[in-house]
């Protein structure tokens, strides 16, 4: 099952670009309040060109790559039903329930930008369209991703509007102004464990809504996308040379320039050119108009970009040399969601209060090139150990109570008639 293998592969590829964009909201948590994006303090150009490589190669991406393999899995998980005899429609409301459950506690605990409830409650939309048609169901995808692009441009063209017309007070656009300070946010990220819950609860409140609302639509239209695919056994076909290299090669040149050159221009909106040092501090990218209007270059350029990864990435796996590689990246895929959530675990000890009993607790204290180290290692880390652990048990630690009970049967009793 060559196939299932480079699956694997590629959702351990997702998990290493996710840690990537994860990482900068628990090293620098003034992210998530608004107050900026920092590359730490004083950055020197290798720290400049970390954080404008994690922008223009994997925001926005990794978890369009994510959400694709998430709505593939769905026409994996149903035939497996069919061919127990079980509906999937219970199934999938069970593992819908069990993973809004584990997104609410990974959440509130220890990262609120947790992708697992959208997914848990964009997952029974999904099932209401699962016999869409594959027509339908793109041009769904289409118009979800180009609507939330769109929109968010169109908000930042209008607050650069009022910015430049004089019509609003520039410092009433400014978010850091209107935000906390980031050393108040991060004294109380860091701070004792009440204060840390109290920072969790009170950003999660506001982050979750807007996670649902806007990256939400582009999980969905992933997830279409994945069905689509799923059904037509695309990736099957790819997998074994059915589609030829100059064909696939075709779709994903054109995607990684037309991508890559928005991500590069929303990277030099965010962080300004690395080529060029700046001040102490955060670079100086405009203000808000021009951090919404580097998001909405973001989302613009995230599925285009991801669909020249995915291509590109299951060329490469599919050559009879990689086996090395499917071999060394597949177990981290296949316990994706223990690893997904083992991330936020070790990050969050290492940078949150969590970790302050044991001298950690180091938000804010290291640099961009720092962070990067950081990622390489706890992705390697993962690699190998989800290996190790696969040697000896079959499944991954959270992925065991989940299948348990999604796969649980309803208890049939003898009931006595009336």
């Amino acid at each position: 099952m060559q196939r299932l293998h480079a699956v694997d592969a590629l959702r351990a590829l997702a998990l290493l670009g996710i840690l990537v964009v994860n990482i900068w909201y628990f090293a620098f948590p003034e992210n998530l309040s608004g107050t900026g994006r920092s590359a730490g303090v004083d950055p020197g150009p290798a720290d400049q060109w970390v954080a404008f490589a994690a922008t223009a190669l994997f925001e926005g991406k990794s978890y369009v790559v994510f959400s694709f393999l998430f709505g593939l899995s769905f026409v994996l998980q149903w035939g497996s039903a069919h061919r127990s005899g079980a509906s999937e429609v219970t199934r999938s409301v069970r593992r819908f329930i069990g993973l809004i459950i584990l997104g609410l506690l990974h959440g509130i605990f220890l990262f609120v930008g947790d992708i697992l409830l959208a997914y848990a409650l964009l997952g029974f939309a999904l099932l209401g369209l699962r016999r869409i048609g594959a027509r339908a169901a793109l041009t769904l995808a289409a118009a979800l991703w180009l609507i939330v692009a769109l929109a968010i441009l169109a908000l930042a063209s209008l607050t650069l509007m009022l910015a430049s017309s004089g019509m609003m007070d520039p410092a009433a656009l400014d978010a850091a102004a209107l935000s906390p300070s980031a050393q108040d946010v991060r004294e109380s990220y860091t701070g004792g464990l009440g204060s840390y819950l109290a920072f969790q609860l009170s950003t999660y409140a506001l982050i979750a809504p807007s996670t649902l609302i806007v990256q939400g639509p582009v999980a969905f239209a992933a997830f279409l996308l994945g069905l689509v695919v799923g059904r037509g056994r695309v990736l099957e076909r790819i997998m074994t040379g059915a589609i030829p290299t100059a064909r696939l090669l075709r779709l994903a040149i054109p995607a990684l320039a037309v991508g890559g050159l928005l991500s590069v221009t929303a990277a030099w909106l965010t962080w300004g050119a690395p080529w060029i040092q700046h001040r102490p501090g955060q670079p100086d990218t405009g203000g808000l108009g021009m951090e919404t209007l580097s998001g909405g270059l973001i989302f613009l350029a995230g599925p285009i970009q991801a669909t020249g990864y995915v291509l590109v990435a299951l060329l490469i796996l599919r050559q009879p040399r990689s086996g090395w590689l499917v071999r060394a990246l597949a177990p981290a895929g296949r316990m994706s969601l223990s690893n997904y959530l083992g991330q936020s675990l070790v990050l969050a000890v290492l940078f949150s209060a969590l970790g302050a009993p044991l001298g950690l607790g180091l938000a804010g204290q290291l640099s961009a090139s720092q962070v990067g180290l950081v990622v390489v290692g706890l992705w390697v880390v993962q690699l190998v150990l989800s290996r190790v652990w696969l040697r000896r048990f079959g499944r991954g630690p959270v992925e065991v109570p989940l299948r348990a009970w999604t796969y649980a049967e309803p208890r049939r009793g003898n009931h006595p008639s009336a």
